[in-house]
């Protein structure tokens, strides 16, 4: 049986791949923990956090789980217009994640942080959601 996080993991390919506004504007560069050595920019990276269990106290419902995935957008544009707009892209596609055998899946926006690294010239913007889940 797959674990919650390869659950997500494929989920999140298959809902980037079916998004065009997303992988036309990052030329279908969406890796899973790191690039492809010399890969064009932008691109995107994403990974998938370990699963902890999340209890409500004094709740009667099934427990949760809570799992963080972050995504790691990479541009070598002269602004962070293009980084900033691929996030944008990001926060509408990944808005809500759905997975067979999960009655509710919640995503939860957490940090962002937008980084100019000035050795490299490169814009980066982490970005880290919560994926919050139910099984049936």
């Amino acid at each position: 049986m797959a674990t919650l996080g390869n659950l997500i993991k494929n989920a999140l390919s298959a809902k980037a791949k079916a998004d065009t506004t997303l992988w036309t504007a990052i030329g279908g560069r969406f890796y899973f923990v790191s690039a492809s050595t010399g890969a064009s920019k932008p691109y995107v990276l994403y990974s998938v956090g370990a699963t902890s269990p999340r209890h409500v106290m004094g709740k009667k419902r099934p427990p949760a789980t809570d799992t963080p995935i972050y995504f790691d957008v990479y541009s070598d544009s002269s602004s962070s217009t293009e980084a900033e707009t691929i996030q944008g892209y990001i926060h509408d596609v990944f808005e809500t994640v759905s997975i067979t055998g999960y009655a509710e899946m919640g995503m939860r926006l957490g940090p962002e942080i937008t980084i100019h690294e000035e050795d490299t010239e490169f814009w980066h913007i982490t970005i880290t959601y919560y994926v919050i889940a139910t099984k049936n």
